[in-house]
């Protein structure tokens, strides 16, 4: 063998791992253990102190790359463009809510009113002659009533036009200066744009207040205006309801009111018609559309009923009580009537739709009372008032003493011995 091949073998024996022994007493023994020298005591002789290369738990810092610089601008555009459309957008807002109130400024919305009152009251006189032609004789402050309004607009028109040119002038001047102020704002920083949008809405506060003004200047003559148009609306539908009657007026019997109504024959059910009063009688017509056949209980033909169902002279009605029945968040109008003794019925329990019980029970008791005469645009035909006047005290059939009482409305008597009907 050469001496290199030796020295070769000596140099591998060298760095042959050898074991590391240690004592450990151990239930008070002495214990001897083994142990292999860890990679970088074994690899290359590793000086004492030094660490190992590659087994260090700190990181290097990255570089910055060309990536993440251009990330960082693109976010930062983006925020500088929504920033940029999020102003767009309220300067586009405060540019259409300034328009809204250059257009309001005109106050317009009360001009409107103003026209429409005017042409509903220039109307009423003509309406309302229509009506005593067809033969309805009360309410006769309608007439005067309608000229008090008349003149009370003349005078309400002149005040209103004074009003609005002076609340026009003193608008513009703000509305001159809110345009300043939106008008920088497009160029300006964001606080000028908090200035426009301060300024706009001083505007729109001071529009408002010159609208409720003015509408407050003509509120009252508009609600009776109205109110009277309400009443005359009234008159047509109750002579309306009179020509399609299934029963017809006595001589000089003139109707004073109608509504709709329900007679309650148990607590919710009943026909329901309209409910007459006039100077002579109080009547309860039926008059409703009723199923005629039905199909899985929907109902496929109808048919309409009327017919009426009471009449009672004015003068047999003894007591009225008005009383409201709540059921549901709904208030019920009841009417309940009690009849003299000498009445075909006894007592009606009536519930009215769309009408007020207790104007109703007014209403009777000015009919009842005769009161409601002093509203007659012409007297009662006298020829029938003397014969009523002049009714017969003995039965021309029987010849017995009639103790009937004659009251208000009373166009017969029954002969309570032989059952004889006497025309008044």
């Amino acid at each position: 063998m050469s001496k290199k091949s030796k020295k070769s073998k000596k140099s591998k024996k060298s760095i042959k791992p050898r074991r590391v022994s240690s004592t450990s007493h151990i239930g008070g023994k002495k214990t001897e253990i083994s142990r292999r020298p860890t990679s970088h005591q074994s690899v290359g002789g590793a000086r004492k102190g030094k660490k190992p290369i590659g087994t260090s738990s700190e990181q290097p810092t990255p570089a910055p790359t060309s990536l993440g610089v251009a990330g960082a601008v693109g976010a930062t555009a983006a925020v500088g463009a929504a920033a940029e459309e999020a102003r767009q957008a309220r300067l586009n807002q405060l540019q259409s809510q300034f328009s809204d109130l250059q257009n309001e400024m005109a106050l317009t919305s009360s001009n409107a009113e103003l026209a429409e009152m005017e042409t509903t009251l220039s109307l009423m006189p003509t309406e309302l002659a229509e009506l005593r032609t067809r033969g309805y004789v009360f309410r006769s402050f309608l007439e005067n009533k309608i000229a008090v309004l008349s003149e009370k607009w003349t005078q309400m028109q002149n005040r209103v036009t004074t009003e609005v040119t002076r609340h026009q002038r003193e608008l513009q001047r703000d509305a001159d200066a809110a345009e300043r102020a939106l008008q920088a704002a497009w160029s300006g920083s964001s606080t000028q744009i908090s200035q426009a949008e301060g300024t706009i809405q001083t505007l729109e506060s001071k529009v408002r207040a010159a609208q409720s003004a003015i509408s407050a200047i003509y509120a009252p003559l508009k609600s009776n205006i109205y109110q009277t148009k309400q009443q005359i609306e009234e008159i047509k539908q109750l002579l309306d309801w009179i020509d399609e009657a299934s029963f017809g007026l006595h001589p000089a019997e003139d109707p004073v009111a109608a509504c709709r109504a329900q007679y309650l024959e148990r607590e919710d059910e009943g026909p329901e018609g309209i409910l007459f009063l006039t100077d002579e009688r109080l009547i309860f017509e039926r008059k409703e559309e009723v199923a005629t056949k039905k199909i899985l209980f929907i109902t496929t033909e109808k048919e309409m009923v009327q017919e009426m169902i009471f009449e009672v002279p004015i003068g047999q009605i003894d007591e009225m009580k008005a009383s409201d029945q709540r059921k549901f968040l709904r208030r019920k109008e009841i009417l309940e009537l009690f009849f003299a003794p000498e009445a075909d019925l006894s007592g009606a329990t009536l519930r009215l739709i769309n009408a007020d019980n207790e104007d109703w029970v007014t209403l009777i008791g000015r009919v009842k009372s005769g009161e409601i005469a002093k509203e007659r645009t012409a007297p009662k035909d006298e020829e029938v008032m003397e014969a009523i006047s002049e009714a017969p005290t003995k039965c021309p059939t029987c010849g017995a003493t009639l103790s009937t009482e004659i009251v208000r409305g009373m166009r017969e008597i029954t002969c309570e011995y032989c059952g004889t009907v006497i025309r008044l």
